[in-house]
Protein backbone atom coordinates (compact mmCIF):
# COMPACT_ATOMS: atom_id res chain seq x y z
CA UNK A 1 0.00 0.00 0.00
CA UNK A 2 1.68 3.63 -0.96
CA UNK A 3 0.37 6.84 1.35
CA UNK A 4 0.30 10.09 -0.84
CA UNK A 5 2.04 13.16 1.19
CA UNK A 6 -0.05 16.33 0.41
CA UNK A 7 1.98 19.32 1.41
CA UNK A 8 0.97 23.03 2.26
CA UNK A 9 2.55 25.87 2.75
CA UNK A 10 0.66 28.75 4.50
CA UNK A 11 1.33 31.63 6.73
CA UNK A 12 1.99 31.23 10.45
CA UNK A 13 -1.48 32.57 11.66
CA UNK A 14 -3.40 29.42 10.25
CA UNK A 15 -1.20 26.36 10.80
CA UNK A 16 -3.19 24.87 13.92
CA UNK A 17 -6.23 25.57 11.65
CA UNK A 18 -4.73 23.59 8.53
CA UNK A 19 -3.66 21.14 10.81
CA UNK A 20 -7.00 20.43 12.36
CA UNK A 21 -8.45 20.70 8.53
CA UNK A 22 -5.98 17.61 7.92
CA UNK A 23 -6.79 15.96 10.22
CA UNK A 24 -10.10 16.08 10.52
CA UNK A 25 -9.99 14.79 7.02
CA UNK A 26 -8.05 11.80 7.80
CA UNK A 27 -4.42 12.90 8.16
CA UNK A 28 -2.10 9.54 9.38
CA UNK A 29 0.45 12.40 10.84
CA UNK A 30 1.24 15.57 9.89
CA UNK A 31 4.68 16.94 10.02
CA UNK A 32 5.82 20.99 10.71
CA UNK A 33 8.43 22.59 9.07
CA UNK A 34 8.50 26.25 10.28
CA UNK A 35 10.56 28.63 8.42
CA UNK A 36 11.14 30.35 12.15
CA UNK A 37 12.72 27.50 13.66
CA UNK A 38 16.05 28.12 11.26
CA UNK A 39 16.17 31.86 13.02
CA UNK A 40 15.58 30.18 16.27
CA UNK A 41 18.26 27.86 17.07
CA UNK A 42 17.43 24.42 17.60
CA UNK A 43 19.44 24.20 20.74
CA UNK A 44 16.54 26.62 22.77
CA UNK A 45 13.75 24.32 21.57
CA UNK A 46 13.33 21.57 24.33
CA UNK A 47 16.95 20.66 23.81
CA UNK A 48 16.54 18.81 20.64
CA UNK A 49 20.07 18.06 19.54
CA UNK A 50 20.26 18.13 15.67
CA UNK A 51 20.89 20.31 13.21
CA UNK A 52 18.28 21.84 10.98
CA UNK A 53 19.31 22.20 7.09
CA UNK A 54 17.83 25.22 5.28
CA UNK A 55 16.59 23.43 2.25
CA UNK A 56 13.79 21.33 4.52
CA UNK A 57 12.09 24.62 5.49
CA UNK A 58 10.20 26.93 3.22
CA UNK A 59 11.62 30.51 2.88
CA UNK A 60 8.88 31.61 4.79
CA UNK A 61 5.27 30.30 6.71
CA UNK A 62 5.17 26.57 7.66
CA UNK A 63 4.69 23.24 5.60
CA UNK A 64 2.41 21.23 6.81
CA UNK A 65 2.74 17.65 5.15
CA UNK A 66 0.07 15.34 5.88
CA UNK A 67 -0.25 11.46 5.03
CA UNK A 68 -3.22 10.12 3.23
CA UNK A 69 -4.07 5.91 2.82
CA UNK A 70 -3.64 6.31 -1.30
CA UNK A 71 -6.82 4.45 -1.95
CA UNK A 72 -8.81 7.24 0.09
CA UNK A 73 -7.15 10.12 -1.41
CA UNK A 74 -9.26 10.72 -4.33
CA UNK A 75 -10.43 13.86 -6.41
CA UNK A 76 -13.43 14.54 -3.58
CA UNK A 77 -10.75 14.56 -0.70
CA UNK A 78 -8.28 16.62 -2.08
CA UNK A 79 -10.70 19.11 -3.01
CA UNK A 80 -12.90 19.31 0.27
CA UNK A 81 -9.16 19.96 1.57
CA UNK A 82 -8.17 22.90 -0.91
CA UNK A 83 -11.40 24.36 -0.42
CA UNK A 84 -11.19 24.37 3.21
CA UNK A 85 -7.69 25.84 3.47
CA UNK A 86 -8.21 28.38 0.84
CA UNK A 87 -11.53 29.77 2.54
CA UNK A 88 -9.82 30.53 5.47
CA UNK A 89 -10.39 33.70 7.05
CA UNK A 90 -6.91 34.80 7.42
CA UNK A 91 -5.17 32.91 4.67
CA UNK A 92 -2.27 34.82 2.63
CA UNK A 93 -2.22 33.68 -0.64
CA UNK A 94 0.73 35.19 -1.61
CA UNK A 95 2.44 32.28 0.82
CA UNK A 96 -0.28 29.34 -0.22
CA UNK A 97 1.08 26.72 -1.48
CA UNK A 98 -0.10 22.87 -2.65
CA UNK A 99 2.04 19.97 -3.77
CA UNK A 100 1.76 15.90 -3.32
CA UNK A 101 3.60 12.94 -4.11
CA UNK A 102 3.54 9.29 -3.84
CA UNK A 103 5.60 7.54 -0.73
CA UNK A 104 5.58 3.71 -1.32
CA UNK A 105 4.71 1.65 2.45
CA UNK A 106 8.49 1.10 2.32
CA UNK A 107 9.84 3.93 2.42
CA UNK A 108 7.54 5.68 5.30
CA UNK A 109 9.94 5.02 8.12
CA UNK A 110 12.89 6.49 6.53
CA UNK A 111 10.49 9.70 5.39
CA UNK A 112 9.69 9.77 9.45
CA UNK A 113 13.71 9.61 10.43
CA UNK A 114 14.19 12.84 8.16
CA UNK A 115 12.26 14.62 10.87
CA UNK A 116 12.42 13.18 13.95
CA UNK A 117 15.69 13.06 16.48
CA UNK A 118 15.90 12.51 20.17
CA UNK A 119 14.88 15.95 21.96
CA UNK A 120 13.82 17.08 25.35
CA UNK A 121 9.75 16.80 25.38
CA UNK A 122 9.33 17.97 28.91
CA UNK A 123 11.60 18.63 32.00
CA UNK A 124 11.26 15.01 32.79
CA UNK A 125 11.11 13.39 29.22
CA UNK A 126 13.35 12.28 26.00
CA UNK A 127 11.96 10.97 23.00
CA UNK A 128 14.16 8.90 21.88
CA UNK A 129 13.75 7.08 17.93
CA UNK A 130 14.10 3.34 18.24
CA UNK A 131 16.93 3.90 15.50
CA UNK A 132 19.37 5.91 17.32
CA UNK A 133 21.68 6.13 20.25
CA UNK A 134 21.16 8.39 23.23
CA UNK A 135 22.90 8.56 26.34
CA UNK A 136 21.11 9.83 29.35
CA UNK A 137 22.34 13.49 30.99
CA UNK A 138 21.37 12.45 34.01
CA UNK A 139 19.47 10.20 36.42
CA UNK A 140 16.11 11.95 36.19
CA UNK A 141 16.01 12.27 32.93
CA UNK A 142 13.43 9.54 31.53
CA UNK A 143 13.95 8.03 27.88
CA UNK A 144 10.59 7.57 25.81
CA UNK A 145 12.01 4.65 22.90
CA UNK A 146 9.65 5.39 19.81
CA UNK A 147 8.70 4.50 16.21
CA UNK A 148 5.58 6.16 15.29
CA UNK A 149 4.92 4.44 12.31
CA UNK A 150 2.35 5.22 10.91
CA UNK A 151 0.61 6.91 14.47
CA UNK A 152 0.58 10.41 15.17
CA UNK A 153 2.42 10.89 18.17
CA UNK A 154 6.26 11.64 18.51
CA UNK A 155 6.06 13.88 21.49
CA UNK A 156 7.63 16.85 19.30
CA UNK A 157 3.78 18.35 18.40
CA UNK A 158 2.69 20.83 21.46
CA UNK A 159 -0.32 18.76 22.29
CA UNK A 160 1.76 16.43 22.87
CA UNK A 161 4.64 17.78 24.59
CA UNK A 162 1.84 19.71 26.49
CA UNK A 163 0.47 16.16 27.67
CA UNK A 164 3.77 15.17 29.04
CA UNK A 165 4.39 18.10 31.05
CA UNK A 166 0.80 17.57 32.80
CA UNK A 167 1.68 13.98 33.71
CA UNK A 168 4.47 14.64 35.21
CA UNK A 169 2.38 17.54 37.46
CA UNK A 170 -0.90 15.69 38.31
CA UNK A 171 -0.28 12.09 37.97
CA UNK A 172 1.33 9.83 40.94
CA UNK A 173 2.65 6.46 40.98
CA UNK A 174 -0.39 4.98 42.89
CA UNK A 175 -3.05 6.55 40.20
CA UNK A 176 -5.12 4.37 37.58
CA UNK A 177 -4.43 5.89 34.07
CA UNK A 178 -6.66 5.36 30.99
CA UNK A 179 -5.23 7.27 27.54
CA UNK A 180 -8.06 7.91 25.23
CA UNK A 181 -6.93 8.05 21.74
CA UNK A 182 -3.41 6.54 22.44
CA UNK A 183 -1.98 6.97 19.01
CA UNK A 184 1.86 6.05 19.22
CA UNK A 185 1.30 4.91 23.11
CA UNK A 186 3.82 8.12 23.93
CA UNK A 187 1.43 9.02 26.97
CA UNK A 188 0.82 5.86 28.46
CA UNK A 189 4.37 5.27 28.50
CA UNK A 190 5.34 8.16 30.05
CA UNK A 191 2.57 7.16 33.13
CA UNK A 192 4.20 4.04 33.48
CA UNK A 193 7.54 5.33 33.85
CA UNK A 194 6.21 7.59 36.60
CA UNK A 195 5.63 4.45 38.05
CA UNK A 196 1.45 3.78 37.39
CA UNK A 197 0.48 0.35 37.81
CA UNK A 198 -2.50 0.60 36.13
CA UNK A 199 -2.76 1.81 32.71
CA UNK A 200 -5.26 1.20 29.74
CA UNK A 201 -5.08 2.62 26.26
CA UNK A 202 -7.49 2.89 23.64
CA UNK A 203 -7.36 4.09 20.42
CA UNK A 204 -10.34 3.65 17.88
CA UNK A 205 -7.79 2.53 14.67
CA UNK A 206 -6.53 -0.59 15.10
CA UNK A 207 -3.12 -0.17 13.42
CA UNK A 208 -2.56 2.53 16.26
CA UNK A 209 -3.22 0.17 19.09
CA UNK A 210 -0.32 -2.29 16.88
CA UNK A 211 2.14 0.73 16.61
CA UNK A 212 1.38 1.33 20.58
CA UNK A 213 2.05 -2.14 21.64
CA UNK A 214 4.93 -2.42 19.28
CA UNK A 215 6.01 0.90 21.24
CA UNK A 216 5.55 -0.72 24.62
CA UNK A 217 7.59 -3.72 23.86
CA UNK A 218 10.44 -1.09 22.93
CA UNK A 219 10.13 0.19 26.32
CA UNK A 220 9.86 -3.24 28.26
CA UNK A 221 6.55 -2.43 29.22
CA UNK A 222 3.88 -4.48 27.29
CA UNK A 223 3.04 -6.62 30.16
CA UNK A 224 2.24 -3.83 32.40
CA UNK A 225 -0.35 -1.64 29.63
CA UNK A 226 -3.87 -3.07 28.87
CA UNK A 227 -3.73 -1.91 24.89
CA UNK A 228 -7.49 -2.41 23.07
CA UNK A 229 -9.27 -1.08 19.88
CA UNK A 230 -12.26 1.03 21.48
CA UNK A 231 -14.60 4.02 20.88
CA UNK A 232 -13.53 6.77 22.91
CA UNK A 233 -15.38 6.11 26.35
CA UNK A 234 -18.59 4.78 25.79
CA UNK A 235 -18.35 1.33 26.50
CA UNK A 236 -15.88 1.66 29.87
CA UNK A 237 -17.35 0.51 33.06
CA UNK A 238 -13.61 0.67 34.91
CA UNK A 239 -13.17 3.83 37.26
CA UNK A 240 -9.85 5.62 36.99
CA UNK A 241 -7.92 8.63 38.97
CA UNK A 242 -6.41 10.05 35.52
CA UNK A 243 -8.27 10.43 31.84
CA UNK A 244 -6.03 11.64 29.06
CA UNK A 245 -7.17 12.39 25.69
CA UNK A 246 -4.88 14.01 23.16
CA UNK A 247 -7.01 13.98 20.12
CA UNK A 248 -8.81 16.51 18.39
CA UNK A 249 -11.22 18.99 19.83
CA UNK A 250 -14.60 18.56 18.22
CA UNK A 251 -14.01 14.87 19.54
CA UNK A 252 -13.25 15.99 23.16
CA UNK A 253 -16.50 17.63 23.07
CA UNK A 254 -18.43 14.29 22.72
CA UNK A 255 -16.56 12.51 25.79
CA UNK A 256 -16.16 15.59 28.22
CA UNK A 257 -19.13 13.78 30.44
CA UNK A 258 -18.26 10.66 29.85
CA UNK A 259 -14.56 11.54 30.94
CA UNK A 260 -15.74 13.09 34.41
CA UNK A 261 -18.17 9.74 35.03
CA UNK A 262 -15.16 7.52 34.63
CA UNK A 263 -13.19 9.26 36.89
CA UNK A 264 -13.18 8.26 40.62
CA UNK A 265 -13.85 11.34 43.04
CA UNK A 266 -10.21 14.00 42.89
CA UNK A 267 -9.51 12.78 39.46
CA UNK A 268 -8.29 14.65 36.70
CA UNK A 269 -8.91 14.85 33.09
CA UNK A 270 -5.59 15.90 31.13
CA UNK A 271 -6.67 17.15 27.11
CA UNK A 272 -4.92 18.44 24.12
CA UNK A 273 -5.32 18.42 20.51
CA UNK A 274 -7.77 21.96 21.12
CA UNK A 275 -7.17 25.02 18.56
CA UNK A 276 -7.29 28.53 20.44
CA UNK A 277 -10.15 28.72 18.68
CA UNK A 278 -12.38 25.78 20.53
CA UNK A 279 -10.64 26.33 24.14
CA UNK A 280 -13.13 28.39 25.42
CA UNK A 281 -15.86 26.27 24.27
CA UNK A 282 -14.42 23.48 25.79
CA UNK A 283 -13.40 25.08 28.78
CA UNK A 284 -17.15 26.11 29.24
CA UNK A 285 -18.24 22.67 28.35
CA UNK A 286 -16.43 20.86 31.42
CA UNK A 287 -17.07 23.42 33.74
CA UNK A 288 -21.08 22.64 32.96
CA UNK A 289 -20.52 19.14 33.65
CA UNK A 290 -18.49 19.68 37.00
CA UNK A 291 -14.91 20.11 36.42
CA UNK A 292 -12.70 22.34 38.48
CA UNK A 293 -10.18 23.94 35.75
CA UNK A 294 -7.23 23.22 37.39
CA UNK A 295 -4.99 24.38 34.63
CA UNK A 296 -4.88 25.92 30.69
CA UNK A 297 -1.63 25.73 28.54
CA UNK A 298 -1.50 27.55 25.42
CA UNK A 299 1.58 26.50 22.94
CA UNK A 300 1.57 27.77 19.16
CA UNK A 301 -2.14 27.82 18.98
CA UNK A 302 -2.83 25.03 20.64
CA UNK A 303 -4.33 24.60 24.10
CA UNK A 304 -4.44 21.82 26.70
CA UNK A 305 -6.46 21.75 29.83
CA UNK A 306 -6.97 20.06 33.34
CA UNK A 307 -9.96 19.96 34.73
CA UNK A 308 -10.55 18.19 38.76
CA UNK A 309 -13.60 16.17 39.33
CA UNK A 310 -14.51 17.75 42.83
CA UNK A 311 -17.58 15.48 43.09
CA UNK A 312 -19.41 12.46 42.90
Amino acid sequence: MNWTELSIVVNHEVEPLVTDILENYGSNGVVIEDSNDLINQPADKFGEIYELKQEDYPEKGVRLKAYFNELKFDDSLRSKIMTAVTNLENIDSTVLNFSEQTIAEVDWENEWKNYFHPFRASEKFTIVPSWEQYTKEDDSEKCIELDPGMAFGTGDHPTTSMCLKAIETYVDPDNSVIDVGTGSGILSIASHLLGVKRIKALDIDELAVNVAKENFAKNHCEDAIEAVPGNLLKNETEKFDIVIANILAHIIEDMIEDAYNTLNKDGYFITSGIIEEKHKQILNQMENVGFDIKSVNHDNGWVCIVGQKVSE
